[in-house]
């Protein structure tokens, strides 16, 4: 994996709302209203970041009507995260 790799994996990762904004949408549709209610964010900002992760083909966009809803374009980057979560809570 090259350096550009690590680069946008800290950039996509820097914090945790970015990792918050992926698990919410790791196994439905969510719109991006739906996500900023639930992690109580503001929806400027939650849109910002589902754009960042969208560009890096991270998330999926689509029309549901007059709705827009997010996917994730592959579920491993979940397990992932995840995955490191569970075993930093273990130690």
């Amino acid at each position: 994996m090259g350096s550009e790799s690590y680069e946008l994996i800290a950039e996509l990762f820097h914090d945790s709302k970015s990792i918050q904004i992926l698990c919410s949408i790791y196994e439905n549709e969510v719109s991006a209203d739906a996500i900023a209610n639930l992690l109580d964010m503001n929806n400027g900002e939650v849109a910002l970041r589902l754009e960042l992760l969208r560009n890096a083909s991270i998330v999926n966009r689509r029309q549901d009507g007059d709705l827009i809803v997010y996917t994730l374009v592959n579920p491993k980057v979940c397990d992932a995260i995840l995955s490191l979560r569970d075993s930093i809570s273990h130690r």
